[in-house]
């Protein structure tokens, strides 16, 4: 059997951050609310944007990178007719003298199913990203110009949901690593003028959606044992096929061995009477650990 798993500390939630709140914040009055040290969360979300920011806790922060590199839902609405220093509500705005709504056109479906696929985009100056060691950000604030490099993004599918005095409301599916607040400027562009966001709001991070998330308060109502109740485990975000491993199995990969296992190759979630134990990779022949829950078995 398993001993020295502490399953009633490690799991995730799903919490709605607060507008307003960093996702740091987000993370320290969650690590306070459930008494537990050791966490992290899944995805910065900027202080002006609402939405699902997954909390990890215990062994579950093992996997976080997992859920980290999984595809986002946004609702986002820009302003057209401004432009913000840093692409939203926080930043100093400019008006576009050019804008005239007379000339905006009328198929804003097709302009916004343009940015749908496989695109480079830059990165804001105002971000969390880091040069040299230091974020964009204080570079920014300083007036401080650096070479900031265009990444890979995909745009899986772009919805209009409303367009009302001056201002489009749009539903996106990304990849990691989009950020929202250089599409919707980028749509602006396209559109022949300038444009900033004045609400985002997260509502899917991989398969977790905003129906199976909590707002602080709903937390903030339960006790302690209440709120530890709300840790989901964390394999449930985990995508792989399953491996259920027998006792001697188990044992020899809590330790570090290969299990000689001829199974097609690929990663799996590793299981010992139906408990998540961690995640192998099979070459065909043979199962190599890839990260573990720390336990012991006897």
């Amino acid at each position: 059997m398993i001993s020295g798993l502490d399953l009633n500390d490690s799991g995730y939630i799903s919490v709605i951050k607060p507008k307003g709140w960093s996702s740091n914040q987000l993370l320290s009055k969650l690590k306070w609310l459930l008494q537990i040290k050791k966490a992290g969360h899944g995805g910065t979300l900027d202080p002006f944007a609402t939405g699902i920011v997954p909390i990890f806790f215990g062994e579950a922060t093992k996997f976080s990178n997992r859920v980290l590199e999984s595809n986002k839902e946004y609702i986002a609405e820009l302003k057209l007719g401004f432009e913000s220093s840093t692409g939203d509500t926080e930043g100093e705005l400019l008006k576009d003298d050019s804008f005239n709504e007379e000339k905006l056109p009328s198929n804003l479906e097709n302009i916004l199913n343009e940015f749908l696929g496989i695109q480079r985009q830059t990165p804001p100056k105002y971000s969390a990203l880091k040069y040299n060691g230091k974020p964009y950000y204080e570079y920014a604030r300083a007036g401080i110009e650096i070479p900031i490099k265009t990444r890979e993004i995909e745009i899986f599918s772009i919805d209009l949901v409303n367009f009302t005095n001056h201002q489009i409301t749009f539903q996106v599916s990304c990849s990691k690593g989009t950020y929202i607040r250089t599409l919707g400027e980028d749509i602006a562009k396209k559109i022949g003028t300038k444009g900033y966001l004045t609400n985002l709001e997260r509502i899917r991070v991989g398969k977790i959606k905003k129906i199976d998330s909590f707002s602080v308060d709903q937390i903030e109502e339960l006790s302690i044992e209440e709120r530890k109740k709300l840790l989901k485990p964390i394999y449930q975000l985990l995508e792989l096929p399953k491996i259920e491993l027998n006792n001697n199995d188990t044992k020899n990969i809590l330790n570090g061995q290969n299990l000689d296992i001829a199974i097609e190759a690929g990663e799996f979630l590793l299981f010992f009477e139906k408990t998540f134990i961690g995640i192998g990779i099979s070459d065909g022949e043979m199962i190599k650990p890839v990260r573990l829950i720390r336990s012991k078995i006897n």
